[in-house]
């Protein structure tokens, strides 16, 4: 690690990766600006290119579920190396 670098800006940085990648998530699934197919039901996403689920709560649940993943997985393999680590320098000894 860098002088500028340390604990608190890998999780500053881990944080805002993962709640851009939540708000990616959440604009792809938003169902707004393509309009709605009466027969069957039927959403598109905001730009029009797909259809997407009509109920109100996918969205943002994607981008939550996205945004908490991008956040622990890499937290968890983090503390699984530093585990690791110190259980290999406890052997050594």
């Amino acid at each position: 690690m860098t002088q500028n670098e340390g604990p608190g800006s890998v999780a500053r940085t881990r944080a805002v990766v993962a709640l851009l990648a939540g708000l990616v998530v959440f604009v792809l699934l938003f169902a707004w600006g393509g309009g709605i197919d009466p027969l069957p039901p039927e959403c598109f996403s905001m730009f029009g290119w797909y259809s997407v689920p009509c109920d109100g709560w996918v969205a943002p649940a994607g981008g939550i579920a996205t945004a908490g993943i991008v956040y622990l997985v890499p937290w968890l393999r983090d503390r699984r190396g530093q585990r690791s680590a110190e259980i290999e320098a406890k052997l050594l000894r």
